[in-house]
């Protein structure tokens, strides 16, 4: 009930997906500001030898089901269907309506060891996997990425990046990849490369990030930076930490207030660690030392990132990104929670306009990871959107509180008053509207009507406007069932629905019959004598229907905003 396509999906996102940090310099004399002895190079290599193996295209085999015993480099698996990745098992006639477990195995040989090529080096990249998966290198699990039943979690949308153990990769001999993946709806698969062994430098290359080797001198002032920051932090130095960073700083959505909060909070946990591993630096076509690192701090997942630094000054300016993911400790999931924010173009020019909002969420089986791979911002950009835009992980939650997450509570009682708190909004429910796709449009109804006094424009794209949440127990989605958005509005007076605005479309042949259920949401507003601005026409349940309306669907919150 999402639209989840695998030709929607293979526009694809950034490659990397990395956190991108920006340094310079400082002369603050603490207790933690003391760098590096000159010339100290320990902290990082000068960049690793451009080195791949790829992966992708035949030569593999394929076949559904499950069994561990397929793991094992071992196993024959002649029997098994050739394939090539990447792949969408759906596009085979017999796999049509296939959802469940698959395993893909390939059988290689590596090169002898290239000059300078580490086992830690290697990463291998298996690209975007529809919906989750398990991945085997030579009998050995190397990484694994979503949730198999029965806490099945999709995250089709994700870039796998995994590292293999040193000592596991077998140099001038033969090895074996076997990758366990599992499906929830739809096509399933690799959707979309790059697929192999590659070192980091291959992959920024892939990713169209180049430059050249470090110098010595360069390898030396990037480790200074590095060095006094993990100093500050491992010493609870938060003024020396705090010294480390720019006037002005701002870096995936954080100010030097909000960084410096964040790490003070982690300290009263007890004592904190920042470490960079497997890094490497080079220097970019703008005259910047970037370090590509895995950066841990104590307490949360290691990070792929790019580290920008100036070697002149030692200061970390933030990369003033205007799209980027955030996170907080949901107290309502009990477990961080993720979304994704897009800043209009003038709001990091200028430190005191402040700017409507804009929820956006997401289908089911989606999260606030796939608007990276409709390159959501670049749409925005171009559609001059003048707002701040946030994009929740809404899971497959339907945007209520039930056993498989308090997701209204993380929405309305969490992320609504953190925006607002930590970025530059107009904080009033009249610059404030909601839209979604799918599941996502049912949200937007569900969560805009019930909660007047946040939301003021409703937007749904294709939204399931005919069903009421399928998410929890038996118990929990009968107390549920009055949330279904043509039962919302058939039990509203028209004063209270005209507190909004509405925009909502379907497309005629739309395959789990929305944009029937569009029509009858436009009969029953038209019936109370309610505006609103409602689009039919050919299309089915896919981005290539509903996406070209974001314009159309922006100018209302638009509107709204500007009453």
């Amino acid at each position: 009930m999402s639209p989840k396509p695998h030709s929607a999906r293979r526009a694809g996102a950034a490659l990397l997906g990395t956190i991108l940090l920006t340094f310079a310099s400082v002369n603050v004399p603490t207790s933690a500001s003391a760098g590096p002895k000159p010339g100290d190079t320990s902290c990082a290599t000068t960049g690793s030898v451009d080195f791949g193996v790829d992966l992708a295209g035949d030569g593999w085999k394929f076949t559904t089901g499950d069994d561990p015993a397929w793991s094992d480099p071992a196993f024959t698996d002649g029997a098994w269907r050739d394939w090539t990745v990447p792949d969408n098992w759906g596009a085979h006639t017999d796999l049509a309506s296939y959802d469940g477990f698959a395993w893909y195995r390939k059988t290689f040989t590596l090169p002898e060891r290239p000059a300078g090529v580490t086992d830690s080096a290697v990463v291998a990249a298996l690209g975007k996997i529809d919906d989750a998966d398990q991945a085997f290198l030579n009998g050995s699990e190397i990484g694994r990425t979503g949730g198999f039943p029965p806490s099945f979690d999709s995250t089709w949308e994700v870039p796998r990046e995994y590292y293999p153990a040193d000592g596991l990769l077998r140099w001038g001999g033969t090895n074996v990849l076997a990758v366990r993946v599992y499906d929830g709806t739809g096509g399933g698969g690799f959707y979309q490369g790059p697929v192999g062994l590659f070192s980091k430098a291959r992959l920024r290359a892939l990713a169209g990030t180049t430059g050249t080797a470090a110098t010595r001198t360069q390898l030396a002032h990037a480790c200074a930076v590095l060095n006094r920051q993990h100093r500050a932090v491992a010493a609870g130095d938060v003024r020396g930490y705090a010294a480390t960073l720019a006037p002005g700083f701002f870096h995936q959505g954080d100010t030097a207030d909000r960084r410096l909060t964040e790490l003070k909070a982690l300290l009263k946990t007890g004592k904190v660690t920042l470490t960079d591993t497997q890094a490497e630096v080079f220097v970019d076509n703008r005259g910047r030392l970037v370090v590509d690192t895995i950066r841990t701090w104590t307490g949360l997942p290691p990070t792929r990132e790019l580290l920008y630094i100036d070697p002149r000054k030692q200061l970390e300016l933030g990369d003033r990104s205007r799209f980027f993911r955030d996170d907080y400790a949901s107290a309502a999931m009990g477990r961080r929670a993720q979304f994704n924010v897009y800043l209009p173009k003038d709001y990091t020019r200028t430190g005191a306009k402040r700017f409507p909002v804009v929820y956006m969420l997401n289908g089911f089986n989606g999260s606030n990871i796939e608007w990276e791979a409709r390159k959501i911002d670049t749409v925005l950009d171009t559609l001059g959107v003048e707002a701040i835009v946030v994009f929740p992980d809404g899971g497959s939650g339907w945007y209520v509180d039930t056993s498989a997450g308090n997701y209204r509570t993380m929405i309305v009682g969490e992320i609504v008053p953190l925006v607002d708190r930590v970025y530059r909004t107009i904080p009033d429910r009249d610059h404030r509207g909601i839209s979604g796709v799918s599941m996502g449009g049912q949200g937007a109804f569900t969560l805009g009507l019930k909660n007047p006094d946040v939301f003021s424009s409703i937007a749904s794209h294709m939204g399931a406007l005919s069903l009421p949440p399928l998410v929890g127990t038996p118990a929990e989605q009968a107390a549920n069932a009055g949330l279904r958005p043509l039962t919302l509005v058939a039990g509203m007076t028209a004063a209270d629905l005209n507190r909004h605005r509405f925009y909502f479309d379907g497309g005629d042949s739309d395959e789990y019959r929305f944009g029937a259920a569009a029509q009858q949401m436009s009969t029953a507003l038209a019936a109370k004598g309610v505006r609103h601005d409602y689009q039919l026409g050919p299309g089915r349940h896919d981005d290539a229907y509903w996406m070209p309306k974001l314009e159309r669907s922006f100018a209302l919150h638009v509107e709204q905003f500007r009453r």
